[in-house]
């Protein structure tokens, strides 16, 4: 009785992990689309209403979806040490606190990257950052789509069956 309690934690435990591993690849692409949803209601309302910056974070902080909010918290948090800093230090530091976006070195260089045109520059040169981030987002977004419909059975199948496989060696 003990044994079969035993394998079935093993392999309840190592399934767990792979259906982790299925909802990272998941958890990606819903966090790489919450910042492309953003991102376009920063586009329009620093082009459209031309909304102060500080303004724009806070309304972020509080209105984009729910994966990228911290982000923008983060920023507004900063916000209070710009005169000692620059606005791109503020979003880029905002940035790498954000773990929680899970972001690859590359993305997160090209989501702080941002910080040097926001608040800098005029509207459509803004505006214009923004559209090139949002693109190169979309075809990451692609990417991560794809990587989840690829991999994310395999994930949970391939956690599922290390749980078997060791319970077979060990038994």
């Amino acid at each position: 009785m003990i044994r079969l309690m035993g394998a079935l934690l093993v392999i309840g435990s190592a399934g767990a992990m792979g259906y982790l591993g299925a909802a990272a690849l998941k958890r990606r692409a819903r966090v790489i689309e919450g910042l492309i949803l953003s991102l376009q209601l920063m586009e329009s309302e620093i082009c459209s209403r031309m909304t102060p910056m500080r303004e724009v974070l806070e309304m972020l902080s509080s209105s984009a979806p729910q994966e990228v909010r911290g982000l923008y918290r983060r920023a507004v948090g900063g916000m209070s040490a710009l005169g000692r800093c620059s606005f791109y230090t503020i979003w880029k530091n905002a940035v790498a606190d954000s773990r929680e976006l899970r972001l690859r070195p590359e993305e997160s260089e090209l989501v702080s990257e941002l910080g040097l045109c926001l608040g800098r520059y005029d509207v459509h040169e803004q505006a214009a950052a923004i559209d090139r981030l949002r693109r190169r987002l979309e075809l990451i977004l692609k990417r991560a789509e794809a990587e989840r419909d690829r991999d994310c059975r395999l994930h949970a199948f391939l956690g599922l069956a290390s749980g078997i496989f060791a319970v077979i060696i060990l038994l």
